[in-house]
């Protein structure tokens, strides 16, 4: 009997323990939203950051791309952006439609995506090989002079 008493004790005292430490008084509260506050500021700012390199070497890079030119056009590339892209754009539909409720941008979402995964497919077909092709042989023959 007394030894039940003495843990009964030790958990009342472990308890209340627990719950004076889980008591955040005014201050603290403050605190922590501080801390909360800086945060986000700090992810601003990078994002700032961030914002002003993209527009910095964006144009740089809208005239050095033709340079790149067949690394662009190989089929995998479409591929490799189509992974990146499609999980991003998933992910985002459901946290908005989970926040939102807004059937039509998952709808409108949703064709977007199927239009990456067509992009994506049609080098490999037939008609983007054919298109590829036509527009090659057009651009060589106007290139050279010849017919």
């Amino acid at each position: 009997m007394q030894f039940s008493c003495v843990i009964s004790f030790l958990d009342y005292a472990f308890i209340h323990q627990l719950i004076h430490l889980m008591e955040l008084t005014s201050d603290q509260i403050q605190i922590i939203q501080e801390a909360k506050a800086k945060r986000a500021d700090r992810i601003g700012i990078f994002a700032s950051i961030l914002c002003a390199i993209h527009c910095a070497i964006t144009p740089v890079l809208l005239l050095v791309m033709p340079t790149f030119g067949k690394a662009w056009a190989h089929p995998a590339t479409h591929w490799v952006m189509a992974i990146v892209v499609i999980p991003i754009a998933v992910y985002m539909m459901i946290k908005g439609y989970r926040k939102y409720g807004k059937k039509w941008v998952v709808g409108l979402g949703s064709l977007g995506i199927l239009f990456i995964i067509i992009g994506s497919i049609l080098p490999y077909t037939e008609i983007g090989t054919s298109n590829s092709s036509a527009n090659l042989s057009t651009s060589t023959e106007s290139a050279t002079g010849g017919g």
